[in-house]
């Protein structure tokens, strides 16, 4: 395994670890300079990856943590700060969150391989045409064409699983793909559930992001900014998936500056208390949505977003809706979704049942969802795609990453094969 290193040896240590590309270490080039200054960098190929030889086994993000776990033993190197890379990041979070004595402090840049793979895969193939870059009488049109192309992506992927053979086979894994370590590496990225990572990390945590990153979707850098207890976003517009090389002039500061500061407080959400209104939205296009109410209701509406929105109850009616940061707690329903497509980063939803599906497609990312009966209730056909969720309900308490249908029934995971023993603090994984 190739293991460079850059600065002074009584400089502070920081390990950087590499993205998805046969590249390698060299694609932090641009900053080992700059960061030797202070730092005493070290800088991996990653093992399948550069010039470090190609192991038999799944790169995966747990394996690789292992691998830089042992590795950061070997030169003598206690708690230092880690700065990843796409799958580098994914990997680092995973070292933080498998070895926290190992990591004081993360910094993560264009993180790929949180979202679950069909939320992942719709990003990959259908997010690259933003309707707010088209005038305004073609962006109802070209909202309902995106649309369309998400549902295809979501049932081409409903379909059996051409490789799950092989990604249930640990022998045939490496025998297959030995010759193919980004194909490796990637298949096992998509496969990694980071669930318990985002809610109970504890390091500070750093995010930087490229605005118009192709690769992983800056859903993600708002997804881990607000789920980790401790992180912030700062994102670089237009800018891609690889910031310190399309970006130095920009990025190399940056890092250096959020490697010395602890990330922002977050602010509190606000309680629902005295006199609550109503919201009713129908026929509008591209609004933004904020503020407190007692109902809200949207009808007809297109590219609608809720950010940074607290309420008792929501209802979707025949429109295309995001939500970001939205926290529903009520008595009854939390949120009803009826011929709609309903894409959530991380938000809340709390009541005595949780969400009821007709006819719709849920996109969740991030989204704690508790209830004290249902959690989850599907009248006619509908789509649910969960990715690192927290879910609670009657029969069921621990993490849900996963991809499913539901007609008629109540959505029940309770069935799923438990990983560590269900309790308040610690849960079940729910993939």
């Amino acid at each position: 395994m190739l293991v460079v290193r850059a600065g002074a040896r009584d400089a502070p240590p920081l390990l950087l670890v590499h993205g998805l590309s046969q590249n390698g270490f060299t694609d932090w080039m641009p900053v080992i300079g700059p960061l030797s200054r202070d730092w005493r960098v070290i800088a991996v190929d990653l093992p399948g990856f550069g010039y470090s030889t190609v192991p038999q086994a799944r790169l995966s993000p747990t394996n690789d943590a292992r691998v830089l776990q042992r590795l950061l033993a070997s030169l003598g190197v206690a708690a230092l700060p880690v700065v990843g890379h796409s799958m580098g990041a994914a990997v680092a979070l995973r070292l933080a969150a498998d070895f926290p004595a190992q990591v004081s402090k993360l910094v993560l840049v264009d993180l790929a391989g949180l979202l679950h793979r069909t939320a992942f895969t719709k990003h990959a193939t259908i997010g690259q045409l933003p309707s707010e870059s088209w005038p305004d009488p073609l962006r109802e049109p070209v909202e309902r064409l995106l649309d369309l192309g998400r549902i295809i992506v979501e049932r081409a992927l409903g379909l059996p699983d051409p490789t799950a053979v092989l990604r249930s086979n640990e022998w045939l894994w490496p025998l297959v793909l030995q010759d193919r370590s980004s194909i490796n590496a990637a298949l096992a990225l998509m496969d990694e559930d980071f669930s318990a990572a985002l809610y109970t990390l504890r390091q500070p945590v750093q995010v930087i992001w490229g605005e118009a990153d192709a690769v992983a979707p800056l859903r993600t850098g708002v997804l881990l900014a607000r789920r980790l207890p401790q992180a912030q976003l700062h994102v670089l517009r237009g800018v891609g998936h690889t910031p310190m090389l399309q970006a130095g002039a920009e990025f190399t500061p940056l890092l250096q500056r959020v490697l010395r500061q602890e990330p922002l407080p977050r602010a509190p959400v606000p309680p629902l208390d005295g006199a609550l209104q109503d919201l009713v939205s129908r026929d509008e296009r591209d609004r933004h949505i904020g503020g407190r109410y007692r109902t809200v209701r949207i009808e007809r509406g297109i590219a609608v977003h809720l950010k940074d929105l607290v309420a008792e109850r929501i209802e979707v009616r025949d429109s295309i809706v995001r939500m970001t940061g939205v926290v529903v707690r009520g008595d009854e329903l939390a949120l009803d979704v009826v011929n709609s497509e309903l894409v959530a980063t991380a938000c809340d939803f709390e009541a005595r049942q949780g969400v009821r599906a007709d006819n719709a497609r849920l996109d969740l990312a991030g989204v704690r969802l508790h209830a004290q009966g249902f959690a989850i209730q599907a009248l006619r056909r509908s789509r649910v795609v969960a990715s690192v969720c927290e879910l609670r309900d009657l029969n069921y308490r621990g993490w849900w990453h996963d991809d499913r249908e539901l007609q008629g029934e109540l959505l029940n995971l309770s069935a799923a094969k438990p990983s560590e023993p269900t309790s308040p603090t610690r849960s079940q994984s729910g993939s």
